[in-house]
């Protein structure tokens, strides 16, 4: 075992071999599986995704994407930016929505992909997880990411950014090992039970994103320390993926420089197939979407469209005016739903089953 430190300065065993972890489920234990994520907020799943498939995204990346001039839109600040590689050469900048890439210059990444993210089993299991009813429904994809280089997240839930406009809670991702991920590479790790036990920070008022990012962030770490919560980063081998529920606290551990190990990986935001994304708790944000192996995946900025890869060209020209923009958009539609809530008689809002955090919680902004 390796002993890393969590974010609020806890020891954190991470299994540095699958013999060391626990044994999780395949993809024939699905009722099994289901149980689990319904308590745990979380569940991994064993060899979900055939190493080949894992083999073929790395070697697309390779050679359409790594030495790419193109700018590419960035899951750390949603901007436009060409590769940044870390000092052992590991992309340092993680792509976002990977459906969105140009097919003329990355196609063959891509397809690789979403045939990982869109996989028979895959489907299947995130369908099962997802259900409500006697009759689990078909799933779609609402946003996904790849990963190269360690970079470290900070703990939080999902849904502050993205959810289910049918229910908070509503959602699920799944994170791909496409390589056996080293315990010292930035290992992903889950609040088992915080899902349940922790309220949804809403975005909104004094924590929401766009003036109080930062007091979002230490809500979460107060409130995760308040509870008690054990922290988790289990061992993901290739082909292995670790599903969790939208409101299940989770994030990934800074990388140990010195180990020189990537943890090349997918992740994947999924809805029922009639589900909307709800963004920011503020509105439900309709996409179109495109078939792949036969699941609905959303576009957001298609870059076979003309007029977004004209927008390419200008957010990466002027990054800062272009990021000072996005900010006052996201501002613009906070502060709009901060006043129809407060509108709102409490009756009207079904889709806040969970209570508001305590009052007490911090307010205030900081970098």
């Amino acid at each position: 075992m390796l002993v890393a430190m969590t974010p609020i300065g806890t020891g954190l065993a991470v299994p540095e071999r699958l013999e060391e972890d626990r044994a999780y489920f395949r993809i024939d234990e699905l009722v099994a599986a289901r149980g689990y994520y319904e308590t745990e907020g979380y569940v991994v799943l064993r060899g979900i995704v055939p190493a080949a498939l894992c083999d073929r995204i790395r070697e697309s990346f390779e050679r359409e994407v790594r030495g790419s001039p193109t700018p590419i839109l960035r899951q750390q600040e949603m901007r436009y930016e060409r590769n940044c590689f870390d000092a052992n050469g590991f992309l340092n900048n993680p792509i976002f929505n990977i459906q969105d890439l140009e097919t003329r210059r990355f196609g063959a990444f891509k397809a690789a992909a979403l045939d990982a993210l869109t996989h028979a089993p895959v489907a299947r299991a995130v369908s099962v997880l997802l259900a409500d009813g006697p009759e689990p429904e078909p799933a779609k994809i609402i946003q996904s990411m790849f990963f190269e280089g360690g970079v470290g997240t900070w703990p939080h839930q999902d849904s502050y950014y993205q959810d289910s406009a049918r229910r908070i809670g509503g959602g699920i991702a799944g994170w791909f090992a496409l390589e056996d991920v080293d315990a010292g590479a930035g290992r992903f790790y889950v609040l088992p039970g915080s899902h349940r036990r922790m309220p949804v920070i809403r975005n909104s008022g004094k924590l929401d994103f766009a003036f109080h990012h930062a007091s979002y962030k230490r809500a979460v770490l107060e409130a995760a320390a308040a509870h008690g919560f054990e922290w988790r980063a289990p061992y993901l081998a290739k082909g292995d993926v670790l599903f969790w529920n939208s409101c299940t606290v989770h994030g990934s551990l800074s990388p140990i420089v010195e180990r020189k190990a990537s943890r090349t990986s997918l992740t994947a935001h999924y809805l029922q197939q009639s589900d909307e994304m709800r963004q920011f708790h503020a509105r439900v944000r309709r996409q179109k979407t495109r078939l792949h192996n036969g699941m609905s995946v959303a576009l957001l900025h298609d870059q076979d469209r003309w007029p977004n890869r004209l927008a390419r060209e200008i957010a990466s020209r002027y990054p800062e005016a272009w990021a000072t923009a996005r900010r006052v958009a996201i501002r613009t539609l906070l502060v709009v739903a901060d006043w129809r809530r407060r509108d709102r008689s409490p009756v009207a809002e079904p889709e806040q089953p969970v209570p508001a955090p305590p009052r007490d919680w911090p307010s205030g902004s900081g970098p």
